[in-house]
């Protein structure tokens, strides 16, 4: 194989893992009598070390000089880990698992997407996008395909396929991770007064605290959406069809993307976070599934403009040498801070109103104060050349 058919390969096999584990993994975890608490609990242990985690790694990275060498690493570290999840079933051994598996498995993106970018820029015939879509399509794969399982095997509570695909996904990123193309060090490495700067600029923050309120307000789709599909009485290959319908919308979002590249950020991020706002509201209050699935096709707007808006506005205020660095920041502070939030106010609002529906009202809620940050604080920034 290429270099390039590895990463996506790879980028297949994360996201298929995601899409084993998000539209499933609460709802596996409810069939084992966790109550709404326990589940944000549990899904919020990852988010909380995810910042933390990614910077160690990133500085594991420099110190090698190779993000493909320390990827290497965290990947063996990650499947060792998730080795154990089938067998934990107590909300203390499943925290343990995904408390060890997400001290690495929360660097994979950022060292992955550094690879890619070191091979890209090795070889102007590449495209980051093009390696990257296949992730988008992993994770479409495995959310149907385990969803058509499960509903075939009677969508039994705490069926152990949820555990096995995740687990069987990892181990095969792992064993690729060992045969990812190790390029020679370029440019000086990033110093913790780098680090530092960075934080200091408010422009950055002004952009990382909005868009982190945006992610937070997507927990209930990401962690109790295979729960509100129970809750209306549907199979759960509803809810893998729901996430397929929406990465599938994601992935034409970010083909189209460059159409959107006149406009600033800041009228991006308002777009994004208004439509997202009424993307829960009609989830909040639909009962019907094929209304449900139809409406994931505005994940165009919660994750597809939300992101090329993002990576267009990293580039804008990060210096060239500081992108790994930067992108760690991100992950660290807009998906985990985002997801530490969201996943347990989630869980207890599942319990305090014993559904999940009302849970889309509150991030409707949440999604018009990240819209009102977008519009204080995030600097509309120079204009892309056409």
């Amino acid at each position: 194989m290429s270099p390039q058919s590895r990463l996506r390969l790879f980028y297949f096999l994360y996201y298929g893992s995601v899409g084993a584990y998000l539209p499933f993994f609460a709802a596996y975890l409810r069939g084992m009598g966790f109550t709404g608490e326990q589940i944000g609990n549990v899904q919020m242990v990852g988010p909380l070390v995810a910042a933390p985690a990614a910077l160690a790694w990133a500085a594991v990275a420099d110190r090698l000089g190779s993000p493909a060498r320390a990827l290497r690493i965290a990947a063996v570290w990650a499947v060792a880990a998730a080795a154990f999840l089938p067998w934990a079933r107590t909300p203390l051994a499943v925290g343990a698992v995904m408390l060890f598996l997400a001290l690495a498995d929360r660097s994979v993106v950022p060292l992955v997407d550094s690879v890619s970018m070191e091979l890209v820029a090795a070889d102007p015939r590449l495209s980051y996008a093009r390696i990257r879509l296949f992730g988008s399509v992993g994770y479409i794969a495995l959310a149907l395909a385990l969803g058509v399982a499960l509903s075939a095997r009677g969508n039994r509570p705490a069926d152990p396929l949820v555990p096995l695909a995740f687990v069987a996904c990892v181990a095969g990123y792992a064993l690729l991770a060992r045969r990812l193309p190790v390029l020679p060090p370029g440019g000086e490495r990033p110093r913790l007064a780098d680090l530092r700067a960075l934080l200091s600029d408010r422009r950055l923050l002004g952009l990382l605290l909005a868009a982190a309120v945006h992610w937070g307000a997507a927990a209930p789709f990401h962690v109790f959406l295979g729960v509100y599909v129970r809750d209306l009485g549907q199979p759960s290959w509803i809810a893998g069809l729901a996430m397929a319908v929406g990465v599938g919308a994601e992935i034409l979002a970010l083909l189209a993307f460059p159409r959107f590249e006149a406009h600033s950020t800041r009228t991006l991020y308002a777009v994004s976070f208004a439509v997202s706002a009424v993307r829960w509201l009609l989830v909040w209050r639909l009962g019907s599934a094929p209304l449900l699935v139809a409406v994931q096709l505005l994940h165009a707007f919660t994750f597809g403009l939300f992101w090329g808006a993002s990576v267009r506005a990293m580039g804008q205020l990060v210096p060239a040498r500081l992108r790994a660095t930067g992108q760690a920041l991100f992950s660290g502070l807009v998906f985990a801070g985002g997801n530490v939030v969201g996943y347990q106010l989630s869980g207890l609002g599942y319990d305090s109103y014993g559904s999940a529906a009302p849970l889309f009202g509150w991030a409707a809620v949440a999604e018009l104060v990240a819209l009102l940050l977008a519009v204080a604080l995030v600097q509309p920034g120079p204009r892309p050349r056409p």
